[in-house]
């Protein structure tokens, strides 16, 4: 399974087979209900956009999901003429996974367990798999954690846990359950 963080996404460049780069991503796109990635958002590159009749320089284009290579760079196995069916122009009406960047994280007892500070995604499935959180010291005790010098991140709170996401993420999961779950980094 492989997987990767939203942050490493972010920046990457997105070429084609044929050499042609795309342009980099910005983002990702995904569905709420079923958490499936519904492709990347890329700021467009000029000479690409008038190939593919979507995007501009300064807009933004969607490659939905396929075969790529992920490494320093995303790489199609297809040409770009190839990979038109896949290409569009993006459109804000999709929610993206930068949103929940920052989002209070709060267990289905009350506790304000701390704040999302990853998305990490699926790309064999292309689905957002688990969120990361950056602990609130208030979580601690509650947590079974000790207090340190430095804040603690911590990963194990998969997209199943999640009951609603809107001003905050709502969990299913209580206090106790997160302590016998979490991983701390």
């Amino acid at each position: 399974m492989a997987t990767i963080a939203l942050d490493e996404l972010k920046g990457k460049e997105v070429i084609s087979s044929d050499a042609y780069l795309l342009g980099n991503v910005q983002d990702v796109r995904y569905d709420p209900v079923s958490w499936d990635v519904l492709g990347l958002k890329i700021k467009s590159n000029k000479d690409v956009s008038k190939i593919i009749s979507a995007g501009s320089a300064r807009s933004m284009i969607l490659v939905r999901p396929g075969d790529y290579a992920i490494n320093d760079v995303i790489l199609f196995r297809d040409t770009l003429e190839d990979s038109k069916d896949r290409i569009s122009a993006d459109n804000d009406n999709v929610s993206s996974l930068s949103f929940i960047i920052g989002k209070k994280i709060v267990s289905s007892d009350g506790l304000l367990v701390g704040i999302v500070s990853d998305v990490l995604l699926e790309m064999e499935q292309w689905s957002v798999q688990s969120v990361k959180v950056k602990l609130d010291k208030g979580a601690y005790e509650p947590l079974g954690l000790k207090k340190g010098i430095f804040s603690k991140t911590a990963s194990g709170i998969l997209v199943t846990h999640i009951s609603a996401v809107t001003d905050n993420m709502s969990l299913y999961l209580t206090a106790k359950d997160l302590a016998e779950l979490l991983t701390v980094d």
